[in-house]
């Protein structure tokens, strides 16, 4: 069991990681057209933004990890604690990479965030 809570970090970072690609691919393609049209000329963009392909790569390879994690730790402890960890991961990396402004309450919420992680992890729950 103890096996399948060490993929956690790698799953998480490597989901995380993938964000972060997908944005500066984003970045790359700059502003985006939401239409039917837009849509599809989207995709030869896609295909050759290295960004973006390495972000799908990475998330492929996140989603595969999460489910070796999934197949062995309860759905309704895992789930929070991957998509928790996501979000202070990628909202500090946005904030020191991109240069996102993060405001207190940001702050805040990122702590509470990692206090229930805590709880959420702990074995023997209220």
């Amino acid at each position: 069991m103890m096996q399948f809570y060490t993929l956690l970090i790698p799953t998480i970072l490597i989901a995380a990681s993938a964000q972060i690609f997908f944005k500066k691919g984003v970045l790359a393609l700059g502003t985006l057209d939401f239409s039917l049209l837009g849509f599809f000329s989207l995709i030869p963009k896609v295909i050759q933004n290295a960004w973006l392909i390495s972000g799908m790569f990475l998330f492929g390879i996140s989603f595969l990890l999460y489910l070796f994690v999934l197949s062995k730790i309860q759905l309704n402890i895992i789930y929070p604690v991957v998509v928790g960890s996501g979000i202070i991961l990628v909202t500090l990396a946005s904030w020191s990479i991109f240069k996102e402004h993060l405001s207190m309450t940001q702050f805040i919420g990122i702590s509470i965030i990692i206090f229930g992680i805590f709880l959420i992890m702990q074995k023997n729950t209220i």
